[in-house]
């Protein structure tokens, strides 16, 4: 099983009830629904994502608190996910910011560097991770029967600097606690400066994400498209999209600007 990306355009009228009209939009892709035909399963779980992370929507200056937008929903173990400023994981076409495509990615990598920095100031300073693998290695007597470190990275996570940024959605999951290779989060330890972090670290290539068109189209991203009404083999409408794909944010941006867009992770 693997996870795919999708932007579902709802109709103006789905802000009284936007989770009720993805439910809606995207049943007749649900993998586990007999009454579906298997070819067209896309999803057997989904989650609205993309505000805490980068990977949802720059909102356009002046409506980042406006209520219509869409934010990401929690973890699965109820911890909120709060969208970084500026960003969101969706809502009316018009209060989000087309003109710079890596933008929300970009405001996504500053709040985590933000976050860094305004931790440092309330917490004591953290042993670095790698001074916790040279001990683990050095040291038999550390860490017994620790063959594959999760005591020794324990130990480094459970420092309250560590603890509260890497428990923070905005640190971005980025470093890497496992065997074989560990990597420290890039940020600790930056002798950089924040404009320099962001040149390094933000991704500056343009969304792209499969699409849910408003007339019920799965388009993926790779071109083909399936269209939730038909059996795919027996399909016999055209697609009425371009015959190239230009990019998700491209498409996007020409819809009318009361369609209310939301970027969702599905598990399928």
């Amino acid at each position: 099983m693997a996870g795919v990306t999708v932007t579902v355009c709802l109709p103006p009228e789905a802000a009284d009830d936007v989770r009720g009209a993805l439910d809606e939009a995207l049943a007749p892709f649900f993998l586990d629904t007999s009454d579906n035909p298997v070819d067209r399963g896309m999803w057997d779980s989904w989650q609205i994502s993309g505000g805490s992370d980068g990977g949802g929507f720059a909102v356009a200056p002046g409506y980042e608190d406006d209520p219509r937008l869409v934010h990401d929903d929690p973890r699965y173990d109820g911890t909120p996910r709060p969208s970084a400023f500026g960003v969101c994981a969706g809502g009316p076409r018009a209060l989000l910011d087309f003109s710079q495509p890596p933008a929300a990615h970009e405001r996504a990598v500053a709040a985590s560097w933000d976050l860094w920095h305004r931790l440092t100031a309330v917490h004591p300073p953290a042993v670095p991770l790698q001074a916790f693998v040279d001990r683990w290695s050095d040291d038999p007597d550390a860490y017994r029967d620790d063959r594959w470190g999760k005591a020794m990275f324990a130990a480094y996570e459970a420092q309250p600097l560590i603890q509260a940024y890497l428990g923070h959605p905005h640190s971005l999951g980025y470093g890497r606690l496992g065997f074989p290779d560990p990597r420290e989060h890039p940020v600790i330890g930056y002798e950089g400066d924040r404009a320099a972090y962001l040149r390094e670290f933000a991704d500056p290539r343009r969304p792209d994400t499969n699409v849910l068109t408003l007339d019920g189209w799965w388009w993926e991203k790779g071109g083909g498209a399936l269209h939730g009404s038909c059996d795919p083999d027996r399909c016999p409408h055209e697609f009425p999209g371009p015959a190239v794909w230009p990019g998700s944010e491209a498409y996007l941006a020409t819809l009318p600007g009361d369609t209310i867009l939301v970027r969702l992770h599905c598990h399928a």
